[in-house]
């Protein structure tokens, strides 16, 4: 019998998503409208107050905590690779912020997806924003760039990229 693991609890947890992401196909947004109708898509399919997308902020918190995600970087922001793109994760590579203030430039040349959870349980989800947005799905698209904010109290991060494609910008 094979031990579960965290990491496989929460790639469990994330199976349905990845799939439904990959299928949906980030990297061929060419709008602002499709980013947004890929939100609510995922919003529609994934609800954030739903109780598989609370299970995993609940699972990030826990693993942010007992350092076995986000256990590398500065105290204001700390990062981890949950898994690389691969077959079993459907095309995307799996990362975890836990992160206040700004993080590293960097351009998504395949687009991102990101699901992002106050990183303490609190009743009011507008304690912290995420690019300027509330904890729940945030698209980027194809060639976008930005410096990673986050505004408030803490949040932790989980983001899908296609093919693990991202360009950091170190200057």
């Amino acid at each position: 019998m094979t031990a579960t693991t965290p990491t496989s609890q929460l790639l469990s947890l994330l199976d349905p998503l990845l799939a439904r992401i990959a299928a949906l196909a980030p990297e061929a947004l060419t709008s602002a409208e499709q980013t947004h109708a890929l939100e609510a898509t995922l919003e529609a399919e994934f609800p954030y107050a739903g109780p598989r997308v609370q299970a995993i902020g609940e699972t990030l918190a826990r693993g942010v905590a007992d350092g076995w995600l986000a256990n590398r970087g500065a105290p204001d922001s700390r990062f981890g690779r949950v898994a690389k793109a691969s077959e079993a994760t459907h095309g995307l590579s799996i990362d975890v912020v836990s992160m206040v203030g700004s993080a590293v430039e960097h351009t998504h040349p395949q687009g991102e997806v990101t699901l992002g959870f106050p990183a303490r349980p609190t009743r009011d989800e507008k304690t912290c924003q995420f690019e300027g947005r509330d904890p729940a799905w945030v698209v980027m698209a194809p060639g976008s760039r930005h410096i990673p904010t986050v505004v408030g109290e803490r949040m932790n991060l989980i983001y899908f990229l296609p093919q693990g494609a991202v360009e950091w910008h170190l200057e």
